[in-house]
């Protein structure tokens, strides 16, 4: 009998491992700073099946334009947690999205904000889009683009670059996939503080994902660690 189960669970596995197809997938990060911690959780749902053939595999959500939605919690060494809600909707080269973010800190105070996106595409793979939030909204205007080269033979480049009006620093970030499942990439922003940034990822199977991510920022290491699942 428990040979039974364990043939069948290995079985389920085997076919969810190799399944090119997806529709949900979670993320979970762990954040490690000299000076505090921080564990997030973020679930991300699909109205339509997302298909990994032909993409890098991290980005075959934003290559097959696929709508969602998705809820995410994140929390800073029990001192403050966020609860975060939002979607994203494709609809030809439109693209547009909102965020209702919740923030509450352990001495009482708490905050909510509403953020949203408005972009176009103006080739297969690139995105340019104008952002903002509903806090002192004409003053937290920003823009942002996204773009993933496909090079051929699974070799692909992920390229992002985002500008906030509110605080005059840009952020570039870039991924070089040498095969559809691996990457590794950098992050350099203007933000005060911030040195740069080094990330990888690897796809163990189409659901299953580990990344890691160190940060150098002015007297502080940041480390996050995540693991990604897809079904």
């Amino acid at each position: 009998m428990k040979l039974t189960t364990i043939a069948l669970g290995l079985s389920l596995l085997s076919v969810n491992a190799f399944a090119n197809d997806y529709q949900s997938q979670v993320d979970v990060d762990f954040l490690k700073v000299d000076s505090y911690n921080a564990f997030s959780i973020k679930g991300t749902h699909y109205f339509d099946a997302v298909s990994t053939k032909d993409t890098a595999w991290a980005e075959a959500a934003f290559m097959g334009r696929k709508t969602n939605v998705n809820a995410s919690y994140i929390n800073y060494d029990g001192d403050a947690f966020g609860i975060n809600l939002g979607g994203e909707y494709f609809a030809d080269d439109f693209y547009g999205a909102l965020e209702l973010n919740f923030v509450d800190v352990e001495n009482g105070d708490s905050d909510t904000n509403f953020s949203g996106q408005v972009g176009y595409f103006f080739a297969e793979n690139w995105l340019v889009a104008l952002t903002g939030q509903s806090e002192d909204f004409s003053d937290n205007l920003g823009i942002r683009t996204k773009y993933v080269a496909v090079l051929g033979d699974d070799q692909f480049v992920n390229f992002e670059a985002n500008y906030s009006d509110a605080s005059e620093d840009v952020t570039v970030m870039a991924d070089y996939y040498w095969t559809a499942q691996s990457s590794i990439g950098i992050v350099a922003s203007s933000a005060d503080g911030y040195e740069f940034g080094i990330k990888a990822q690897h796809f163990f199977t189409p659901s299953i994902a580990v990344r890691v991510m160190y940060e150098a920022l002015e007297g502080d290491d940041a480390i996050t660690i995540g693991l990604t699942g897809r079904f």
